[in-house]
């Protein structure tokens, strides 16, 4: 890998992780202490999440759209920049009603101007190496989330004692780690508006209409079958983000406690990345698919029936459910390269398929707040929990359809 190929993907793995930490990662890391420090409940930040979704919507749809027309770094530059704008609106400890409209906006910063031209920036520079590409972006973004995860705890551990967490201290501290995220995010954005141009190549800039483009994304099967898979995934990434509250709420972790567990599960994400990387980078990406939603089942099965190996009874399904949602975050976009998807329309067919595939930005914040605010306790967390063993049990039966579908190929291929 030469200078300027390791230059591009570390700033793009650098910016495609800050830039969600704002909106997403700090909230799944420190989600006890944030509710309690800002008075906010779980159904507040589900519905803040379900805005965000809405947004997104459209979003997704008009991103994939932008992304095949114009050079990918100015729009990622762009979408950072305003990102941070919000993050130091966060600072001034906004009102419940500001926090929604600051969602909203984010909805737009970080999906319409980034989300397309990031997965076609990672798609250019992985080449006919996809899972390489994929891998590194995904590892690397688990490293920098977990990174944030311990300065943020850090931060919180230094200015107030476990025993004593006084609201206005923990506002203050949280304060401190949305301020730093900020100003690293506009840094961010700087720096990648003066990286070698990831879509300089004449195949990466769509000459066609918008309405061709859309019509011939349409016209793949990989793509509909693409919509499933992503949709049941993220509902088990986005799952993820109660597992410090149920560690707490559950097995009576305190805030510093459950915010280290979720700081120590983000290491795991490079780990996977890289073992992923490893096992399948010679093989069909499908085939771990399957793997994939195989161990989100088993995750969401051992949290539905609590059994209890070795007394480690947390342990276990959270290891089995984020090794199976981090494999699939590595491989589902790496399906576009074989499907043969042209790189031209490879912002549209990410659009198409994200507006289905992370809808359930919409609704599973609103679910999760209701479970966990009005049934609350274990009981709760089981009815979530059913419902992620749903949606992996269909992601692991769409996984299969599309190796099945991609076995029949190749076979008609050399026949």
């Amino acid at each position: 890998m030469n200078y300027k190929r390791a230059l591009q993907i570390t700033f793009l793995i650098l910016a495609a992780e800050i830039i969600y930490a704002l909106p997403f990662v700090l909230v799944r890391i420190f989600r006890p202490t944030f509710l309690s420090a800002f008075d906010i409940t779980n159904r507040d930040i589900g519905f803040c999440y379900t805005l965000y979704g809405i947004t997104g919507m459209i979003s997704y749809f008009l991103g994939g759209l932008i992304a095949d027309k114009y050079p990918t770094k100015y729009l990622m530059g762009i979408a950072l920049f305003l990102t941070s704008i919000g993050g130091f609106t966060w600072v001034m400890y906004p009102s419940l009603s500001t926090l929604y409209m600051l969602y909203i906006y984010w909805g737009f910063t970080t999906i319409m101007l980034f989300w397309s031209p990031l997965i076609k920036a990672t798609r250019l520079w992985g080449g006919n190496k996809q899972i390489f590409a994929f891998g590194i972006l995904e590892g690397g973004r688990g490293l920098v989330a977990a990174i944030i995860g311990t300065i943020g705890v850090y931060i919180i551990s230094s200015i107030s004692s476990v025993d004593n967490f006084s609201k206005v201290v923990i506002q203050n501290a949280m304060n401190q780690v949305y301020l730093i995220t900020s100003i690293l995010t506009m840094l961010m954005a700087f720096i990648v508006l003066f990286l070698p141009d990831f879509s300089k190549s004449p195949r990466a800039i769509s000459k066609s209409s918008i309405r061709r483009n859309i019509k011939k994304a349409l016209g793949y099967p990989v793509v509909w079958i693409l919509m499933i898979i992503i949709f049941t995934s993220y509902v088990g990434y986005r799952v993820a983000d109660i597992f410090t509250q149920y560690a707490s709420e559950i097995y009576g972790y305190n805030s510093k406690e459950s915010a280290e567990l979720g700081t120590y599960f983000s290491y795991l994400r490079p780990i996977i990345c890289m073992l992923v990387f490893f096992f399948a980078k010679n093989s069909n990406p499908s085939k771990w698919l399957i793997i994939g939603f195989s161990m989100m089942t088993l995750g969401s099965l051992l949290f539905i029936f609590n059994i209890d190996f070795l007394n480690i009874s947390l342990l276990i399904p959270l290891v089995s459910s984020l090794i199976g949602a981090y494999t699939l975050r590595v491989l589902y976009f790496t399906v576009l390269e074989q499907a043969k998807i042209p790189i031209t329309i490879t912002g549209t067919v990410v659009g198409i398929v994200s507006v289905i595939g992370f809808s359930p930005d919409i609704f599973l914040g609103a679910i999760e707040g209701y479970y966990l605010d009005e049934v609350g306790g274990a009981v709760g967390y089981q009815y979530l929990f059913i419902f992620f063993l749903v949606s992996s049990l269909i992601g692991l039966l769409a996984s299969i359809v599309f190796n099945n579908s991609v076995k029949t190929k190749k076979r008609t291929l050399t026949s």
